[in-house]
């Protein structure tokens, strides 16, 4: 699968956390050749299903098709636009380009960063808090206001690049890149007699409170679910064990993953060579297996991550071929899984 170029089309396309529709578009029709039936429910999650031989679990594989962003608050005397954070650090926020997705249309802007020669040393250390920040469309100011409503999402504008060594980089990879992989395994499947019904949630929500993926879970009612999200890449300047390196599939311990939905997918990566390493959480994962392990009286859970560097900037990076190995790897555990597969492994 051509990662960078499917990336760099989805990465384009708006979607926001309360925003989907259009991005669950996009990805409804990218799975539809696939697989047996797809359809966007009323969360504007996707669910693309391929049926299998039904001597199998029901299998939920998971990555969320929602991104971080902003959303406007106010427009100001002045025209300037003032909005409140969804999930992006302030730090990261000055002299980005944008675009306010207004109900007439989008309307680009840049948010605004005073030069360094007009101000001190002491405001260039200072990290500007997003309540201080604002949005410059070069629109007159009574038009902004016509145009630009409360509530309405604005979308942080990047491209997406292919780099030196198999990586890629840009905005929106989390969790994108994550739902990529899921196709790739759609594609794969497709082409293999497996047992399982496998349902595929691109969700909704995931940034907010992942009520996206619980209500796919609660509809699809699995056996086993598998949750792809992204985790911290190894960066400058961080602590051990808070990064993992880009050349590795990351799997979660801890009490938000089922031991053995885990014990399954390592001994695989280990047939397969697929490196890994294990992130040891002792509660909440921060991803749609918070929510899905919950759903429908209880749901066995495993959470295969992706290492991202820069996360929830418009630079993300990750490694292409550690998502074709992703890919692979749940091929292969799916196809593997029939009737009592839990009973075969130990942990």
């Amino acid at each position: 699968m051509p990662y960078v170029d499917f990336l760099a089309r989805m990465a384009a396309i708006p979607g926001t956390s309360g925003y989907e529709a259009p991005i669950a578009a996009a990805f409804a029709e990218a799975f539809a050749p696939h697989c047996d039936e797809v359809h966007t429910d009323g969360v504007h999650n996707v669910i693309a299903v391929q049926r299998g031989s039904g001597a199998g679990p029901r299998i939920m594989l998971c990555a969320h098709l929602d991104e971080v962003g902003l959303m406007t608050l106010n427009v100001e005397e002045d025209g300037s636009v003032r909005f409140l954070s969804l999930g992006v650090a302030a730090q990261t926020l000055p002299a980005q380009a944008v675009r306010i997705l207004t109900q007439d249309g989008p309307i680009h802007g840049v948010i605004g960063a005073a030069p360094p020669q007009m101000t001190d040393e002491a405001a260039r250390r200072r990290v500007t808090p997003v309540d201080e920040l604002f949005i410059d469309t070069g629109l007159a100011p009574d038009e902004a206001k016509r145009r630009i409503a409360p509530g309405t999402c604005v979308q942080l504008l990047g491209t997406v690049k292919r780099l030196q060594n198999e990586r890629v980089t840009g905005k929106a990879l989390d969790d994108r890149a994550c739902a990529a992989i899921l196709l790739d395994c759609a594609e794969q499947m497709q082409h293999r007699r497996h047992d399982s019904d496998v349902y595929y949630v691109i969700s909704a929500r995931e940034e907010r409170d992942s009520l996206g993926a619980l209500a796919a879970a609660e509809r699809i009612r699995p056996d086993a679910a598998i949750i792809l999200d992204v985790t911290h890449g190894e960066m400058p300047d961080c602590r051990p064990g808070e990064t993992y390196p880009l050349d590795a599939t990351v799997l979660f311990a801890g009490p938000n993953a089922h031991r053995k939905v885990t014990a399954l997918l390592l001994a695989h990566a280990e047939r397969l060579h697929v490196k890994t390493r294990i992130e040891a959480v002792g509660g909440n994962s921060y991803t749609d297996a918070w929510a899905v392990q919950i759903g429908c009286e209880g749901v066995p859970c495993a959470i295969m991550s992706l290492p991202l560097k820069y996360m929830h900037t418009t630079v993300e990076m990750g490694d292409q071929a550690v998502m074709r190995d992703q890919a692979h790897l749940l091929c292969e555990a799916v196809c593997a899984m029939r009737r009592g597969w839990e009973e075969t492994l130990c942990f």
